[in-house]
């Protein structure tokens, strides 16, 4: 059956717009005006759905969620997995098509406790349901700067180098597929190249680093920052820190916490 989408709102296109899906369920045209499309009388079974200006994309991937439906993903234990799976229809009603469940500063033991929920879980996702995926997991702490922990708690914070690393992923490494640290906190530079030896995208964050030091940190193959302009100082004229060097470091994406309280609307 064929289908035709109209008055929707799409990406990269001004206005709204009318889509047709042809028969084999793939988007064979866009256009502003409803005519311009194939001719609903030529075609087999066609079928108009009016979105009335909503939007109409891909489903999005969110690389940080902490939680949902009043669970925070750092207590995840096996009890929680039916809870998982109605985490991930919420998402997916949300836009939402494939995330990373975000873990807070914790004990490394309950770090390890739920990265193996997370572990029995992820390989268990239906694929024929409307449903979320989970592709891994993000580890925002330990190894972050006690100045700008927020609301992570202080004791579980840990001094960033690599014993302590390779302790934190445990037997969960490929499940962990970005970790959010503090770069001023180790100097040797040798934590980042071994995260990225491990496929683990390493993003800045919680952190008070100079431009220097994050400059180092990028050059070492860190490539992301985690929620910028939020635990972390603002830009300066004299002192641009992670910020003004993420923002001048080609490839450097930043994330942001777009709810319009952490960062302006």
């Amino acid at each position: 059956m064929t289908l035709d989408i109209i008055n929707a709102r799409v990406p990269s296109y001004q206005g709204l717009q009318n889509i047709h899906i042809n028969d084999h369920g793939i988007i064979d045209a866009i256009a502003p005006k409803l005519e311009t499309l194939p001719k609903l009388d030529t075609l087999p079974n066609p079928a108009i759905l009016d979105v009335a200006g909503d939007w109409v994309s891909l489903g999005g991937v969110d690389l940080q969620i902490n939680g949902g439906l009043g669970l925070a993903f750092t207590d995840v234990d096996f009890h929680h997995i039916p809870l998982l799976q109605e985490i991930c229809q919420f998402l997916w009603h949300q836009g939402v098509d494939q995330f990373l469940p975000t873990l807070v500063t914790t004990s490394v033991e309950k770090i390890q406790r739920t990265l193996s929920v997370f572990a029995e879980f992820i390989p268990s996702q239906p694929y024929q349901t409307p449903s979320a995926r989970i592709l891994g997991v993000h580890l925002e702490g330990p190894f972050l700067n006690p100045q700008k922990r927020g609301a992570h708690p202080l004791e579980y914070l840990l001094p960033l180098n690599l014993e302590n690393v390779k302790e934190v992923l445990g037997d969960y490494g490929d499940l962990v597929k970005i970790i959010t640290i503090a770069p001023e906190l180790e100097s040797i530079g040798e934590v980042i190249p071994y995260l990225r030896s491990r496929n683990i995208i390493v993003s800045l964050g919680h952190s008070q680093a100079t431009a220097e030091q994050a400059q180092r940190a990028f050059e070492d193959g860190a490539s992301m920052v985690t929620h910028a302009f939020n635990a972390m100082p603002g830009l300066h004229h004299r002192k641009p820190g992670l910020l003004g060097a993420a923002l001048v470091t080609p490839g450097v994406q930043c994330g942001l916490i777009a709810d319009g309280q952490h960062v302006c609307s």
